[in-house]
């Protein structure tokens, strides 16, 4: 039984990590997981699944036996090292960046057309 604490343990501290690193608040740990896509590896989102369904599977007696309290222990570490690593100011810095980058590269783009349109026009 104290295996079924510890995953629900696990569980609640990715739910927590999830919602302070990445902002998903909202659903289950497996929904959550899937709601990440690509701000979380493919191996750190299959872990969080592992423990999502080690947490299902916790809740019935007769399951809980076959569970492997190692894997998903391990699961749970390898998940909970990334996000813990994650720096949230690092992001929506990049985030800041890259939305003002783009926004650069369209603004030069429309000049230079625009001068293209007047060369071609025979105005400049």
């Amino acid at each position: 039984m104290e295996h079924a604490e510890m995953i629900k343990s696990n569980a609640d501290a990715l739910r927590s990590l999830l919602a302070k690193r990445l902002g998903l608040k909202r659903g289950s740990l497996a929904k959550r997981a899937a709601k990440a896509g690509r701000m979380l590896p493919s191996g750190v989102c299959h872990d969080i699944k592992i423990v999502a369904e080690a947490e299902q599977m916790a809740r019935n007696p007769k399951l809980a036996i076959r569970l492997d309290p190692n894997a998903t222990k391990s699961a749970y570490d390898r998940a909970a090292t990334h996000l813990k690593a994650i720096d949230v100011a690092d992001r929506r810095k990049g985030i800041a960046l890259s939305v003002m980058g783009s926004m650069a590269f369209n603004f030069l783009a429309a000049i230079t057309l625009f001068i293209v349109v007047l060369r071609w026009r025979g105005l400049i």
